[in-house]
């Protein structure tokens, strides 16, 4: 099992520095020069910026997706199942109407089959995102347990559990954020991501933040499942915190990856392999 973090240049100047220990730089995918960057550091993978669900997956460059897996040895194709609220005007965000969540199923399962056709249903993974309720943009079918279990089953691709997402949906909808993970496709685990949440000056719940002790708790708790067995071994545990462009650069503290990405490594590695 691997241990990763957002390619920043905090982080990549604390592993030239020998000041912490990764395996491998997670990095986005829309700049070739900063692949380039990561990897003359360390190894790096590529998280894709690709949805399933608002009909967009055949206008994907698959050549490009392909081209940069093959060059960093990327093993899967990260998917977010999504249901934005804009495409379901007529739609209530928290719908309970049968019909309503077979056509956000139908969405998604109809998109990952385009991206199986282009590199096989077991190289993709389905990640969890975020739902935050009324007025926000996305619906709550797509981040149900049941919805995304069946999603993964009927597909036959992987899944990504994002341990901040849980979080940010169970405090937004009244959920335990554990018996929620606990109900997802957890058995086809391929890769975790783990990161804090912290509210905005509005009071607006967002991730990649610094971790908080309830982030650390549910980490912990993940990995002691991953360790006795009731949870699949990721191939890569990844700190989302840091990053590179305006949206992650002002929360890349080179103190808080300095202090915190020892404290996961070690959690990472205390799982036998």
């Amino acid at each position: 099992m691997k241990f990763a973090v957002n390619f920043s240049k905090e982080a990549e100047q604390l592993v030239k520095d020998d000041s912490v220990a990764i395996d491998i730089f997670k990095c986005p995918d829309f700049s070739k020069e900063l692949i380039e960057r990561a990897e003359a550091t360390k190894p790096c993978y590529i998280h894709f910026a690709l949805n399933a669900g608002n009909k967009k997956m055949a206008e994907v460059d698959w050549e490009l997706i392909q081209d940069l897996r093959e060059r960093t040895e990327t093993p899967f194709v990260n998917i977010h199942a999504v249901a934005f609220a804009k495409d379901y005007p007529n739609m209530d965000v928290l719908t309970r109407n049968p019909a309503d969540r077979k056509q956000m199923v139908k969405a998604a399962i109809e998109d990952i089959e385009v991206a199986s056709e282009k590199v096989g249903a077991e190289k993709i993974i389905v990640e969890n995102v975020i739902c935050r309720g009324e007025g926000e943009n996305m619906m709550q079918p797509i981040i149900d347990p049941d919805i995304l279990s069946e999603i993964v089953t009927q597909t036959g691709c992987g899944f990504l559990l994002d341990t901040a997402h849980a979080r940010m949906t169970s405090m937004s909808l009244g959920y335990d954020v554990y018996d929620y993970i606990t109900k997802l496709p957890l058995e086809h685990l391929k890769e975790l991501h783990v990161t804090g949440i912290q509210p905005d000056e509005k009071g607006r719940l967002r991730d990649s933040m610094p971790m908080t002790r309830e982030d650390w708790e549910i980490a912990a708790w993940v990995m002691n499942k991953i360790k006795d067995g009731d949870i699949p071994e990721p191939w890569v545990v990844a700190l989302e915190y840091g990053g590179v462009g305006p949206a992650f650069e002002w929360r890349s503290e080179k103190e808080i990856l300095a202090k915190q990405l020892p404290t996961l490594y070690d959690l990472v590695k205390s799982v036998p392999s």
